[in-house]
Order: structure tokens, then sequence, then C-alpha cells
């Protein structure tokens, strides 16, 4: 099954890379490549480095409410270790390595430190959906199908569909567990079940994960600055996308909910299964983020869109990649021990006696 999932992702991410680059110009591209204005491009990378920190912060004020004692050089160490480690490992494998540094450097108890990325990606989709929301409302997005590739997709149309289709619902459930908590664990447990044991078993313990990370922030005031550091965090993170922009012709004409939905894309696309460092998959977001809102299908808007898309990947990468190398070599982490771990709980995972 490991190596289906392989294949399936490696196939995943030649796709995306055959749309993002066929049809590619080369000279065109490198063209595209010269003409970045570095130093807004670098300036737009140093946010891309706020937000890092914003989410380390907001990270250690969840991990607080569990252990006060864990300072900020130790979750701020086991935060960049454990982004590069997202990008870089299969099977989602990286989210775990925060959860188990934090009980091996912190002795924190590995579910506590599986609840509070939890309750952080539920926090982060949340955010996510605000700045969709804003993207389609006030965002200038085309009216009709956009060509990507060879294939015609009205992303507008069908982002409007998930937000009404899945967000809606979502933020109701969010709701409804946060408002009557074991009741609403039951209600999704009936539901689940009729999805098999399995799915049952993950989603009671998801849900109940989630409700008693809610209930371990404590003082409403530590609840509020977990949400204030998200919405900051992510707002720095569309500034971080304008910026970038701007760095390029195209971007003269963005404004700030414009690089909102070129986020959005990036954050939707990379729910796929995608390859190790999101290969591919990374680059087709990007590309299809500005053709969206770019309104130029012009071949110079193509080679920007795509050196845009090399850019930032790359450099995103690049800053996470030294973070984290920084931080194992200095922490003295065993990365063999930490991989045997990761699999073992990876494991036991699909075994169902784990949190995901």
């Amino acid at each position: 099954m490991k190596w289906f999932q392989l294949l399936l992702m490696a196939l995943i991410g030649a796709g995306a890379l055959y749309l993002t680059f066929v049809g590619i110009d080369t000279a065109a591209f490198f063209a595209a490549l010269a003409q970045v204005d570095v130093a807004v491009f670098a300036f737009g990378l140093v946010c891309f480095f706020l937000v890092h920190l914003g989410r380390s912060i907001r990270w250690g004020l969840l991990v607080q409410a569990t252990d006060p004692q864990v300072g900020f050089r130790a979750y701020f160490s086991i935060c960049s270790v454990g982004f590069f480690l997202i990008n870089v490992l299969p099977f989602r494998l990286g989210e775990l390595v925060r959860p188990y540094l934090l009980f091996e450097r912190e002795d924190v108890e590995f579910g506590s430190g599986v609840a509070t990325v939890v309750v952080e990606r539920v926090l982060d989709i949340a955010a996510l959906g605000l700045i969709l929301l804003g993207a389609v409302a006030f965002a200038h997005l085309p009216e009709g199908p956009l060509m990507v590739g060879e294939y015609q997709v009205d992303l507008v149309a069908n982002g409007r569909r998930a937000l009404l289709g899945i967000g809606v619902p979502a933020a109701a459930l969010l709701l409804a567990l946060i408002i009557f908590g074991d009741p609403a664990v039951a209600l999704v447990q009936r539901a689940a079940r009729l999805l098999g044991p399995r799915v049952e078993g993950l989603a009671v313990r998801l849900t109940t994960t989630f409700i008693d990370s809610l209930r371990a922030l404590g003082a409403p005031r530590r609840a509020l600055l977990v949400a204030f550091w998200s919405l900051l965090t992510w707002t720095v993170n569309v500034f971080s996308i304008l910026l970038m922009a701007k760095g390029l012709p195209f971007g003269a004409q963005l404004g700030f909910w414009e690089a909102g939905a070129i986020l959005s894309s990036i954050c939707v696309f990379l729910i796929v299964p995608a390859p190790p460092l999101f290969a591919g998959v990374f680059e087709l977001a990007v590309f299809v983020g500005v053709l969206l809102v770019a309104g130029d299908p012009s071949p110079q808007l193509h080679d920007e869109a795509r050196a845009f898309a090399v850019l930032v990947h790359g450099s995103q990468f690049a800053l996470l990649a030294g973070l984290g190398v920084f931080f194992l070599l200095v922490d003295r982490i065993s990365v063999q021990r930490l991989f045997g771990a990761l699999r073992r709980l990876r494991s036991e995972e699909d075994d169902g006696s784990r949190l995901p």
C-alpha cells in the first residue's frame, strides 16, 4: 500500500509539473527570472520568516497551556525542525515530528502534543476560510473558466461551491463542538458510524482531542492570544505573497485580496497527496493562482507566473530548510532515531491505536 501511495504521489507531482510547464518558452522563462526585483522579493521573504515566527509563537501558547515550562527557544527549535520535515517527508509524517520532539525533549505527553497540532490546524482552516471568503468577495477575479494547460477550470465558481458546500458545514460543526462539547462528540460518532468502525474511531479521537485542547487553553485571555496570533500570522502571510509578487511586473496590479487568492490557491492545492517537497503541486498552485488574479492570458504572463512559482517555492523551502537543518545540528537531534520513531508512530496510526 505504501508503494502504491508513493507511486500515486509521484504521478500527481509529475502531472502538476506537466500542467505548469507544458508549452514553456525556456528563453522567455529565464528572461522573466532575470527581471525580478530582488530587493522587493527579499522583503517578501522576510515577511515569510515572520510568518514562521508567528506560527511558532502561536503553537508555543498552545503548548504552554499543557506545560508552562516550555520556553520560546524550545518550541521555536521544534517548530523549525517540524515545518522543514513536513516539506520533506511523505505520508504527512512531518506532522508527527513536533509532538514527538515535544515528548522526547520536553517530556510533554505525546497525545497532548498531537492535540496542539489538531487545534492549530483547525485555526488555520478557519483563517484560510476567511481569506478565501474575502478573496471571492473583494478580489478582481475573472468570471468564467480559466485555461490551465489544456484544460478549462472555473476556479471562482468552484471556490464558491466549496465555501457553501464545505466551509459553511465545517464552520457549523466547529461551532457546535465549541458550544456543546461532549454531546457534539456523540453526534459526530453516530454520523461517522455509517462509514465504518475505523472512520468512527478516528472521528471520535479527533473531536475529543480538539475539545480537550480547547479546554486546556484555560483562561479566555490565552484563547484570545491564540486567535490574535492566528489572524496576524495569516495576514502577514498574504502580505508576504503580495510583496513577492510585486517583485515581478504582473504584481504591480495586485492588491491584498488578489494575493489572498494566490495564497488560497496554494493552500487548497496542498491538500492533495503531494510528493516530498510538494514538488510540482506547489508550482501548479502558484501558477494557477497568478493566472486567476492577473487577468491576462498572454504568453508573457505565463512565463512570469512560472518564474514566480519557482522563486516562491524555492525561496520558502530554502528558508525552512536552513532553519530546520540549523536546529537539527545545534540541538543534536538524531535524524536516524527520529525517522525510526516516526515510522513506528505511522504503523500505530495505521493500526488505529494512535491519534493521526
